[in-house]
């Protein structure tokens, strides 16, 4: 039996869909059971409990075998993955697979509390004992969906990177489609660590895509981050973000999420990755 914690983020929705297709109805592990029906509809399996409440853990992975875990950045995820593997541990699971973050984030001082906190749990997860797999995913082309106002309202594209640095972007899909075929035959994989992209681009080329998907020209605008900095200040968002945010736009600035990696994807999930245009037609409607 499969548990994804996390189900209903993007990711873990991903996965769970995924699973569903081929025929599997994995225990979906959330926190909200409203949403778990709205995101996965009324006949997902799921179970309740927060990633705090060791009990409601330790009920939600009785009989699981497998484990796919996928949390949202937050300042508590080493508490919260902790605890997971801690339950998953209990319950005798055999496979723990989790999506990680990019190297170049994680080492023990990381200005990112997020690099920090993906160092912890897998330096954790190594020492467990059960058998893991972590994935790397690249930047996700799903990121720019936080900018659908100003593509809607402004035709444009507003963040701190240089337009036309390299960047290799993953849809978020290709996570879920890795996971759920990982999780399915899990021995093969077991000790091993895939980073995985889409083809190489840039943000330049993401705009030109929407550019011919919408019928209208979107413009990429480029800011220094100070400029980004003070934008996500005046929203409210938390020190602790602002500085992973940081640190992301310095290693996207150096190069560190450049690097094409598209075999796991080739080889595990048996296709291409999907293209930046796969993403924008399918997700026109957020753009128009």
């Amino acid at each position: 039996m499969i548990a994804v914690v996390g189900a209903t983020g993007n990711t873990g929705r991903a996965v769970v869909g995924e699973l569903t297709r081929v025929g599997h109805a994995p225990i979906c592990v959330v926190r909200n059971a409203d949403k778990a029906r709205d995101v996965l509809g009324m006949d997902a399996k799921t179970a309740i409990a927060e990633l705090t409440d060791r009990p409601a853990l330790d009920k939600a992975l009785q009989g699981v075998t497998s484990v796919f875990v996928v949390t949202g950045h937050n300042p508590n995820m080493v508490e919260q993955q902790t605890n997971v593997l801690e339950a998953a541990l209990d319950a005798g699971v055999q496979h723990f697979v989790r999506v990680s973050g990019s190297r170049f984030f994680l080492f023990p001082d990381s200005p990112s509390v997020i690099g920090r906190g993906h160092y912890a749990i897998e330096d954790r997860l190594r020492r467990s004992g059960i058998k893991w797999v972590i994935l790397r995913p690249g930047f996700f082309m799903q990121n720019i969906l936080g900018q659908a106002a100003s593509i809607k309202n402004d035709s444009k594209i507003v963040l701190p990177f240089p337009g036309e640095l390299p960047l290799a972007f993953v849809d978020v899909r290709d996570t879920g489609a890795l996971g759920a075929r990982i999780l399915l035959d899990p021995e093969p994989h077991t000790g091993k660590v895939y980073e995985f992209t889409g083809a190489k681009s840039s943000f330049a080329e993401f705009a030109d895509v929407l550019s011919q998907t919408l019928g209208r020209k979107i413009t990429y605008v480029g800011v220094p981050f100070e400029r980004a900095e003070q934008t996500m200040r005046e929203r409210g968002t938390p020190d602790w973000l602002i500085a992973h945010q940081r640190t992301a736009a310095q290693i996207v600035a150096d190069g560190g999420l450049a690097g094409e990696m598209m075999e796991p994807i080739r080889s595990i999930v048996g296709r291409e990755p999907l293209t930046l245009k796969q993403f924008v037609e399918d997700h026109k409607a957020a753009f128009n």
